[in-house]
């Protein structure tokens, strides 16, 4: 059974960190393209963020909650912490991240059609980038403290 979990969690974790790259490197293609490319860039975002980002979030937040409680039960400070980052994430995603992805993609089909591209996109696109990059900095500080078990206690007396 572990085995099958530490699968899921990887594939997750491929998945969320994955389909973020991509965005990224869309984002980056887009920038300064026709109104056309930004709306159908935008369109991919959303939709990988909705069919694979959140999904991957997912997989990721239960198999590593449900493998730490397994072996380390709620005591452990670091299991703790790390509970809290997975908790901020999710927090992160649907309160701040989903919220601007889809406002700078409607901003952006918006933009398409009425000829030119809206003042308020540049502001929606920059929430989408602040706020995904928390979740990847909480993450990336979730993973560290799993996997060093920083904050566990000593067993040392």
């Amino acid at each position: 059974m572990l085995r099958g979990l530490k699968s899921i969690h990887f594939g997750g974790l491929v998945i969320f960190l994955g389909s973020i790259l991509t965005f990224i490197v869309i984002s980056a293609l887009i920038e300064g393209a026709s109104l056309e490319n930004i709306a159908f860039g935008r369109k991919i975002i959303s939709t990988g963020t909705n069919a694979l980002t959140l999904p991957g979030m997912w997989a990721l937040a239960i198999t590593g909650v449900w493998m730490g409680y397994k072996r380390y039960g709620l005591k452990q400070r670091f299991f703790q912490l790390k509970l809290l980052l997975i908790t901020l994430v999710v927090i992160n995603a649907y309160f701040f991240v989903v919220p601007a992805v889809t406002s700078a993609t409607e901003i952006a089909v918006r933009s398409l059609a009425q000829g030119q591209l809206l003042p308020e996109y540049k502001a929606a696109y920059m929430q989408e980038s602040i706020f995904g990059a928390v979740n990847v900095l909480l993450i990336v500080a979730a993973a560290v403290i799993g996997v060093w078990k920083v904050g566990a206690k000593s067993t040392h007396g």
